[in-house]
């Protein structure tokens, strides 16, 4: 591992190293790119020279047409002249040239007699010229285009010498030469201009023969230059990438610059490429001086050394970065490894520590068999009555004889005896694991566990579960557990029996498998009592059902199930229910209400009669005195009533169980019902020494119910509350109109409900106290008949009571406006 000194002394000279060779990278790749940039420049400046090499053969060949044309014309007139210029366009093909024409030197005082001029405006024809002309003179002769040019006609050329000296040059050398540059300006705009001068003879010109040339001489095709458009746009790259500036050699002190030498371009200016070349073109010395522009050392590579230079830092930061991270790792590294080493010494005390007090035997032996370590734990178990003692040395199979120790890993169950003759004898498992040391030598590691209790727990479990099973079978009874998040199911063996439906083996939810077999018009009623149970709107999922089972016959089936495990957020998780056959009670049932219709129609008639037969012998006995024979007339047509009633009652309970109850609704008005139900009441209530109040609504309000039906309701509520109303109170009926119904109340003070009595008030044969049926009567079915009529009637029945203070029982009646029938009516 490396040491600390030694990984920072490697990281430093790594920086360095990488410092130098950026930087070294950095100046080859200067150097480099200025050489290409150099060469770029002259490149340009190559193009640009020979640019201006082949204008200027481009204007030597135009005057070489010029002359060939007034050689070839001769006479030369101002038409053909003309004619000639606009063939060669100039004004569009080229821009260096303005005019062009044809001047001589002048020789009036030596014209020949063949010499004749005509006038034509201020241009002139000549058909020969002076062989001996005098050199002070030199005259434009014709001149295109004329217009712009004309001005050339009447200047006095023999006023400048040096003008006259660069025509007698060219006239005696043979030679196409420029004259000084001179400023014209306006109208034709300011700019540079000179005269190239090129001499037509009218033979060849023979070496040494100056007499020969000079009588051959006919005079000059010149043309008028526009010297700054030359050396314009030479290249592309003039004016983009590079700039050109012009200095021409020569004495113009009377010219309207008035200065010595003329400057086409300005003087470059922090210009990182300069090439200056010094040329003679047309006889005329000038300077060029070539120098690059901003663009052009934009887009140069100048960037890539910069580019080499930060990726040389960057690489340089990389390395010194990793080189750090390796430093910081070597040091972690060796406080890791000081740390795991200390981690070590304290679990392999904490393991021996475990391994003496762990509760589970732990045995280490070779592959023969010998105990190399033993805990507490196993010596407790294999060796009690010497407890105390190591069994390090000793052989694993004097304590388990039947241990296998050459098999394949895993779990084994022995039997072992105790030592002793009447001991029990020990179920143990035991977790065979193989593993090799670093020496190469075989270890066996046994984890041994005592589990006699569990074994006879489990035992009994069997045998409490086959009790359980035989209870099961015996009552008949199917026990089903469905998982509602898998959709899966258990089922017992009563369940299929009970229910004999054939199940797969491998059928994951036989539960559902019953819902084939269930009666049409019973299936939707166990889904939707199971439905509301799981969604946590009832508590239980009751229902009772017809299932075909394999014979075709159809029996009856009682299913109660509740949710048993639901998750945090209340979704039903399972469902645990038991199903049985009720089809013998469900039939011995029908039996008993058969037999209770029957009856009470039976009794009915008879109960009629009697009643009757009373009344009528009552009315005739009324004249004489015979106070004893009423009395008795008078409890005989009592209880008739009161027979009268029940028998009413338990034709009703029947209707309503057997679903045969009807009703006729319609509208019927508040006050009416109130009043009505009030005067009926009103002698019961005077038996009690009850007085009776109603408070009916403001405003007139129609309910949408069956008369008679709610009559029922009245009267039972009311005759309840005279007679269990404290003496001399006031039972008070009232209706209260809210949206959508009514609610009607009906009001007492005594003695209350007895708290545990609440949840059965609404049961059918339930009274609070026996005693006080005796003295008041009363069949404990009118509450539930009740609301079994008001909810059929779309209202809800309910009850509010303290005992020793106020009582209320109070329903509701849809009002006729909210009526289904009402709607469509309107």
């Amino acid at each position: 591992m490396i040491s600390n000194f030694n990984a920072h002394r490697l990281q430093w000279m790594a920086w360095m190293f990488c410092l130098a060779l950026s930087y070294i990278s950095f100046l080859v790749v200067q150097n480099i790119a200025q050489g290409k940039t150099l060469e770029s420049f002259e490149v340009l400046v190559d193009q640009g020279t020979a640019s201006l090499k082949q204008r200027a053969d481009d204007l030597s060949r135009t005057l070489d047409g010029v002359s060939g044309f007034i050689l070839a014309a001769n006479p030369v007139s101002a038409e053909s002249m003309s004619e000639y210029v606009r063939a060669l366009h100039i004004n569009t093909n080229t821009s260096e040239i303005d005019a062009i024409g044809f001047a001589s030197f002048d020789a009036t005082d030596t014209i020949t007699s063949n010499a004749d001029e005509t006038t034509d405006g201020n241009r002139s024809t000549v058909n020969a010229l002076q062989s001996e002309p005098r050199v002070d003179q030199f005259s434009v002769q014709y001149i295109e285009p004329y217009s712009d040019n004309k001005m050339f006609l009447e200047v006095a050329f023999g006023n400048n010498p040096e003008f006259l000296a660069n025509a007698k040059a060219a006239r005696d050398t043979g030679q196409t030469l420029a004259t000084e540059i001179f400023f014209r300006g306006p109208p034709n705009g300011g700019h540079l201009q000179t005269f190239l001068l090129k001499p037509i003879y009218r033979s060849a010109r023979t070496s040494g023969q100056e007499n020969q040339l000079q009588t051959g001489f006919l005079g000059f095709a010149f043309a008028v230059l526009n010297v700054e458009n030359i050396f314009r746009d030479l290249t592309i790259s003039q004016g983009n990438l590079i700039d050109l500036r012009v200095e021409f050699d020569q004495k113009d002190s009377e010219s309207e610059r008035g200065n010595s030498g003329m400057t086409l371009g300005s003087a470059p200016t922090l210009a990182t490429y300069v090439i200056h070349h010094q040329v003679k073109k047309f006889g005329q010395p000038m300077s060029l001086s070539w120098s690059s522009r901003p663009e052009f050392e934009a887009i140069q590579p100048f960037r890539a050394k910069w580019i080499v230079l930060a990726l040389g830092l960057l690489i340089t930061a990389l390395i010194s970065l990793i080189l750090n991270v390796l430093v910081q790792r070597n040091l972690t590294v060796t406080a890791l490894v000081e740390k795991k080493s200390r981690e070590l010494d304290t679990q392999g005390v904490e393991k021996r520590s475990i391994l003496e007090n762990a509760m589970l035997a732990i045995v280490s032996v070779t592959q023969s068999g010998e105990i190399i370590h033993a805990n507490d734990a196993s010596v407790k178990l294999l060796s009690p009555h010497n407890r105390g003692t190591t069994l390090n040395g000793k052989s694993i199979r004097d304590f388990l004889p039947d241990i296998g120790l050459t098999g394949p890993d895993g779990w084994a169950k022995l039997n072992i005896a105790m030592g002793f003759s009447d001991a029990e004898r020990l179920t143990i498992e035991v977790e065979k694991k193989t593993w090799i040391t670093a020496d190469g030598e075989t270890r066996i590691t046994l984890l041994i566990r005592d589990i006699t209790v569990n074994e006879r727990l489990a035992r009994e479990i069997v045998e409490t579960e086959q009790r359980w099973n035989l209870a099961l079978t015996g009552a008949q009874i199917g026990v089903f557990d469905v998982d509602l998040k898998c959709k899966t199911s258990v089922v017992s063996e009563t369940w299929l029996k009970c229910l004999q439906i054939a199940v797969q083996s491998d059928c994951e939810d036989p539960y559902r498998q019953q819902l084939d077999h269930i009666h049409p018009d019973d299936r939707q009623i166990l889904e939707d009592a199971e439905a509301a149970c799981i969604k946590g709107v009832t508590d239980r999922a009751e229902a009772r059902f017809r299932i075909k089972i394999a014979n075709g016959e159809w029996r009856w089936i009682k299913s109660d199930a509740v949710i048993v495990e639901r998750a945090t957020d209340g979704t039903a998780l399972r469902m645990l229910g038991i199903q049985t056959d009720i089809t013998e009670s469900f039939k011995l049932e029908q039996m008993k209400r058969d037999f209770v219709s029957t009856v009470s129609h039976e009794l009915r008639t008879p109960l009629t009669s009697i009643n009757g037969a009373l009344s009528l012998l009552r009315a005739q006995t009324k004249d004489t005195n015979a106070r004893g024979s009423d009395r008795l007339l008078q409890i005989g047509i009592s209880n008739c009533d009161r027979l009268v009633r029940l028998v009413n009652d338990i034709l009703d309970i029947e209707k309503i169980n057997a679903g045969k109850m009807t009703h006729d609704a319609k509208a019927e008005d508040i006050h009416h019902i109130l009043s009505l139900a009030s005067a009926q009441v009103e002698t019961y209530a005077s038996q009690w020494h009850v007085a009776i109040d109603v408070v009916a609504p403001e405003s007139a309000q129609s309910i949408w119910t069956d008369k008679n039906r709610i009559m029922q309701v009245l009267t039972n509520l009311l005759s309840n509350a005279c007679k269990f109303a404290h003496s001399g109170t006031t039972v008070r009926l009232g209706a209260e109109i809210l949206p959508g119904f009514t609610k009607i109340s009906v009001r007492n003070l005594g003695p209350g409900i007895p708290e545990e009595f609440k949840d059965m008030i609404f049961q059918p044969f339930s009274q609070a106290d026996n005693s006080t049926t005796r003295e008041r009567g009363g069949t404990g079915l009118g509450l539930n008949i009740s609301r079994h009529l008001v909810e059929a009637m779309g209202g809800t029945m309910g009850f509010e009571s303290e005992p020793d203070k106020e009582t209320i029982f109070w329903f509701t009646c849809p009002l006729y406006a909210n009526s289904p029938i009402s709607e469509k009516a309107t």
